[in-house]
C-alpha cells in the first residue's frame, strides 16, 4: 500500500532544474535569432548603429584549437551610448520624447537600441537610406529587397512624403 503514496509524492515534488552553465547568458532573445545574428553579424543598419552608438572595445577571449588553449584580443561592440543613439534618431526625424522618460530603468540601453533600430528601419525603407552625421547613407539594394521596401522611395531624405502624380487614366476615373 505504500507504493501509491510514494508515486503521489514523486508526482507532487517538482523536478530540480540543472544549473545553467556559466557560459550561457541570461538573454530574453530567442537563441535562434541570437545565433543567426552571431553567425552573420549585423546588417547594413545594424553596422551603422554600432559605428555611431556602440564604440568597439577590446576583449580578451579564450580560444581552443589543436595546439591547445590560448587567449587573444578581439574588438567587440561596447555598451550602447544612448545619447549618440538618440542623436541619430533625432537627426532622422524620429520623436523620442516618450522614451527619454524611461532612462535609468533596467535594460533601458538595450531596449532603446532595439526600439530605435526598428524605427530607423521604417525610415530607411521609406527613404531608401538614413542620415548619419549630416550625410545621407543610401541603403544597399539587397537590404531594401530583404526588408520588402517599395521599389522607389516614398519619402525624401528630409522625411517629407513624395507626391506621386497619378496617371491620366486614374485622374479620369476619379473625376
Amino acid at each position: 500500500m505504500a507504493k501509491p503514496a510514494a508515486k503521489k509524492a514523486a508526482k507532487a515534488a517538482p523536478a530540480k532544474k540543472a544549473a545553467a552553465p556559466a557560459s550561457e547568458t541570461k538573454s530574453i532573445v530567442d537563441p535562434k535569432y541570437r545565433d543567426k545574428y552571431k553567425n552573420t553579424g549585423p546588417d547594413w543598419l545594424g553596422a551603422i548603429i554600432i559605428s555611431v552608438a556602440q564604440p568597439l572595445v577590446e576583449k580578451t577571449v579564450k580560444v581552443t584549437d589543436e595546439a591547445g588553449s590560448k587567449t587573444k584580443t578581439v574588438k567587440v561592440p561596447g555598451d550602447v551610448d544612448v545619447k549618440a543613439l538618440f542623436g541619430l534618431a533625432t537627426e532622422n526625424g524620429l520623436d523620442i520624447k516618450k522614451y527619454k522618460a524611461q532612462e535609468g530603468t533596467h535594460g533601458f540601453a538595450g531596449r532603446m537600441r532595439m526600439t530605435i533600430r526598428n524605427m530607423l528601419q521604417a525610415v530607411a525603407k521609406q527613404r531608401h537610406g538614413i542620415t548619419v552625421g549630416g550625410t545621407f547613407k543610401k541603403a544597399p539594394a539587397e537590404w531594401l529587397a530583404e526588408k520588402k521596401a517599395p521599389d522607389a522611395p516614398t519619402h525624401g531624405k528630409d522625411g517629407v512624403k513624395i507626391a506621386v502624380k497619378k496617371p491620366a487614366k486614374e485622374k479620369a476615373a476619379t473625376a
